[in-house]
């Protein structure tokens, strides 16, 4: 491809190419501005995330590949691409709030986070094996650094190192089946490997396709890739814990996706058995394991696990109503699990936030509005009508169910059943209980007015969703992809 070629096309990856002027700016106000620097740096990152939002509904899509075969930019991608934008957005939101009581606030967040997203949108849109690869570990190096930037505590040290060496093991997995299937096709390409895999050692093909699903399925902690979440989750900043548990997850179903229905579509049946077993351990580990938590932040990682595993379904019952349930919950989970720890934000403990579901007692007498958006958002992770997430996991149970997984459907409802129990331990906590009168647990001196306004706008965007779910269904339908 010649260079005049290769300069026409960029104009497809202008939000890759702003992200990476927000990063650049970010980093530039967090050097040179020491006093504020810091600060400013977040509201950098802030409005110029913000601004990406709509440079990538104004860029073009584009027909076929790009880059000589190596990335597509499709209305698929822009919908992963805008998830994971939003999860930003929210997460820098939290932040402001979360560093005004712990201090020492790191600015290098604000440009890492950029940074990561750059890895992100490039990964959805990845249509070659380099690509992909690189792309993932673009946006996973960020990550370790994040989950492990809060050097005050001692723990969240911790989970950067666990998260590190665990993401690296799950990088290698990916790496080693990506080895086997260019060593069997001698193509990089997804659309090319997908011809040439039809006449190729099918054994072998299979053993490289587990083996890539296996690195994808640590990012997305899916069971038994899973163990690094609880400890990674408590650990890490809060805030950062949201971005830590969405955009990472968008771009992993995108890689899934993409490659199911291109480099392994001739082993659907195989695939389809492979996301049964894993929806199924993962929904139960994930909801039994959250029934014994105590801390919040603990319990939503075992949730998040859970999570995951009602979108396996939609991979399992593969087709377009499929798809459709999948973007729609990957949307819809980014406000839920942002609401959710931001509850954490709500409540000072002494010199820090309140984490236990004992520190949320009484907190609807203090912030009753909200409270009562929190439990709007339980409520949604639930299931539970008239909410997103009832509209979400009934267009994942109905994907199911036309294509014949009962078993699979009632595990899912059954599930939601049994997280009931541990988020109405929250809900009970806030509005049925009184705080200890010896508890040093208090509403925050200053209103946390980004918590506030993180919460409740999740909640109002969850009830609107559920009550009007083709505000979000028909854009999730026209960007299912069928293939490229």
């Amino acid at each position: 491809m010649n260079s005049a070629a290769i300069l026409s096309e960029l104009r497809y990856l202008a939000p890759e190419i702003a992200m990476l002027a927000v990063a650049a700016a970010a980093m530039f106000v967090h050097l040179f501005f020491p006093r504020r620097g810091r600060r400013w740096a977040g509201y950098v990152a802030f409005a110029g995330i913000a601004a990406t939002c709509g440079v990538l509904l104004l860029t073009p899509q584009s027909s076929g590949v790009i880059m000589a075969g190596t990335l597509v930019a499709d209305r698929f991608a822009v919908f992963l691409k805008l998830t994971a934008l939003v999860s930003a957005l929210l997460t820098i939101g939290l932040s402001f709030r979360f560093f005004d009581v712990e201090g020492g606030e790191p600015g290098e967040i604000y440009y890492l986070l950029p940074l990561a997203l750059v890895g992100i949108m490039a990964a959805v849109s990845s249509a070659d094996l380099i690509t992909t690869y690189v792309a993932f570990e673009v946006f996973a190096i960020p990550s370790y650094i994040l989950a492990g930037v809060f050097k005050k505590e001692r723990r969240s040290g911790e989970a950067g190192v666990k998260y590190f060496f665990l993401g690296s093991l799950s990088s290698a997995l990916m790496l080693l089946g990506m080895a086997l299937v260019f060593g069997l096709t001698g193509e990089t390409s997804y659309a090319v490997i997908s011809r040439s895999l039809q006449d190729i050692n099918t054994h072998l093909a299979l053993t490289g396709m587990i083996l890539f699903f296996s690195g994808l399925f640590f990012k997305a902690a899916l069971v038994p890739f899973h163990q690094w979440a609880p400890d990674v989750y408590e650990g890490a900043p809060t805030p950062l814990v949201v971005f830590l548990s969405t955009a990472p997850k968008a771009a992993v179903f995108a890689i899934l996706i993409r490659s199911m229905i291109t480099i392994f579509t001739g082993f659907r049946a195989e695939w389809s058995l492979i996301f049964q077993g894993i929806a199924l351990v993962t929904m139960f580990w994930g909801n039994l394991a959250a029934l014994i938590q105590t801390n919040i932040k603990r319990m939503m990682a075992y949730s998040a696990i859970a999570q995951a595993g009602y979108i396996v379904i939609g991979l399992a019952a593969w087709g377009e109503l499929a798809q459709t349930a999948v973007l729609f919950y990957l949307f819809i989970y980014v406000f839920m699990n942002a609401a959710a720890f931001g509850l954490i934000l709500l409540v000072r403990k002494g010199g820090t936030f309140g984490e236990t579901i004992d520190d949320m007692r009484g907190l609807a007498r203090r912030s009753p509005g909200a409270a009562a958006a929190i439990l709007v958002v339980l409520l949604s992770l639930t299931g539970i009508p008239p909410t997103a997430g009832f509209m979400g996991k009934y267009f994942l149970f109905a994907a199911a169910v036309e294509k014949g997984m009962y078993l699979v459907v009632v595990a899912g409802a059954l599930n939601s059943v049994i997280s009931l129990f541990y988020y109405f331990k929250i809900g009970r906590a806030m509005f049925m209980e009184a705080p200890e009168a010896s508890a040093a647990v208090s509403a925050p001196a200053r209103r946390s007015a980004w918590a506030e306004i993180v919460i409740g706008v999740s909640a109002v965007i969850v009830l609107i969703w559920g009550l009007f779910p083709s505000l979000l269904s028909d854009f999730a339908a026209s960007s299912v992809l069928i293939r490229f």
